[in-house]
């Protein structure tokens, strides 16, 4: 039979254990568990504009590549481009945005790739998949592909986009990195000695206070953890969104994290006379510590900062984790030592009305300063 190709429209056609793997060197956002979990929720549906087309390279009959995929019919909550499909969309009456798209929904984190078996060639099976791409938006009249923060991991993908016709937008991201620090004081020893002091003062704080922060595995997390994190989690959407827009995620989501993505999590948990303060859900593998959601019961100063930043980085030193990723956004983030890295999307038209109009509309605005 050869090289062949196959959609599917949700993550439970394919089986759990011919996709993850192909994710053994992927983020853990990029495994069955985490898409089943965003899909079985309904956080990700047709009434959200995702329709799963996931898209797996068969070699005869067996997979030996997978680009987890959703056409859509809006651009909203992408994060990556900014509002620019949905600009040129009300521009030109194009429907830029109805297209394929490639990412992690509601996950604005460097994670997303195309996944491949430990035996395949990643530049080869990436190729198939990208040409395959072209040819389904073009056989369905899609305005649009689109891959949002892609992984580090995957390097060899930019070149081979590139090389297709995407462009390339690039916006900030900080990680933080662990540069062989013996301990946490050698952490702080990397900061001048005024931002040391101020850390230190923050923590006295907190500690000062009763308070301490315990991090937790998320197999041996109670599954109580996982409500109160959603709990939390709505109440920090509702203080910074209002609560007329609906959060992204549901309860079933975070009930289906407890029952398949236990030993992908992690808490930190604040706590002050046997009181839960707050919480913090964290993701792990391969060496990345991954901050999710937080909230907290009630507001004390640097709580949020001991909770997400100094106790997880403590942690990832004691454990030997290479680095962390803290989510997207916040200048706050770099006083506390974490580093700017570029993050990347890509985003291709197809038909050949679409392309001329939109190169048109993006050098008028300049939005060639934005492609590297």
């Amino acid at each position: 039979m050869g090289v062949h190709f196959r959609t599917f429209s949700s993550v439970e056609a394919i089986a759990r254990n011919e996709w993850n793997q192909l994710a053994v060197a992927a983020s853990p956002m990029m495994e069955w568990e985490y898409f089943y979990a965003l899909e079985k929720s309904r956080s990700v549906s047709d009434q959200k504009g995702y329709y799963p087309c996931h898209l797996m390279v068969f070699d005869d009959h067996e997979p030996i590549a997978l680009a987890p995929l959703f056409e859509r019919d809006r651009a909203w909550v992408e994060f990556g481009d900014g509002g620019l499909l949905e600009l040129l969309s009300e521009l030109t009456g194009i429907p830029f945005s109805h297209g394929l798209v490639g990412s992690i929904p509601y996950t604005p984190v460097p994670g997303y790739q195309f996944l491949h078996g430990a035996t395949a060639d990643p530049v080869r099976t990436s190729r198939l998949l990208l040409d395959y791409i072209d040819f389904y938006c073009e056989s369905r009249n899609l305005s649009s592909s689109r891959f949002y923060f892609i992984s580090p991991l995957a390097s060899h993908l930019d070149a081979l986009l590139r090389e297709k016709g995407y462009l390339r937008l690039t916006t900030e991201y900080s990680l933080w990195f662990n540069h062989h620090y013996a301990g946490f004081e050698d952490y702080l020893r990397s900061f001048k000695s005024s931002r040391r002091t101020k850390i230190r003062r923050e923590l006295r704080e907190i500690g000062g206070q009763g308070i301490t922060i315990e991090m937790v595995s998320g197999e041996d997390a109670p599954f109580r953890y996982y409500e109160l994190v959603y709990e939390l989690y709505r109440r920090t959407w509702i203080k910074h969104m209002g609560p007329r827009i609906p959060p992204f995620l549901n309860e079933t989501f975070f009930r289906l994290l407890a029952q398949n993505f236990m030993p992908r999590s992690a808490f930190a948990v604040a706590s002050q006379n046997n009181h839960r303060l707050a919480m913090a859900l964290f993701y792990h593998k391969s060496g990345t510590l991954y901050g999710r959601y937080w909230g907290c019961f009630q507001e004390i100063p640097f709580l949020h900062f001991a909770t997400c930043y100094y106790r997880p980085i403590e942690y990832a030193i004691e454990q030997g984790i290479s680095r962390m990723d803290p989510g997207f956004g916040g200048e706050h983030k770099l006083l506390r030592g974490y580093e700017i890295v570029p993050a990347h999307h890509y985003i291709k038209f197809h038909g050949e009305r679409q392309r001329r109009v939109a190169y048109s509309i993006l050098k008028q605005m300049k939005v060639q300063t934005l492609i590297a």
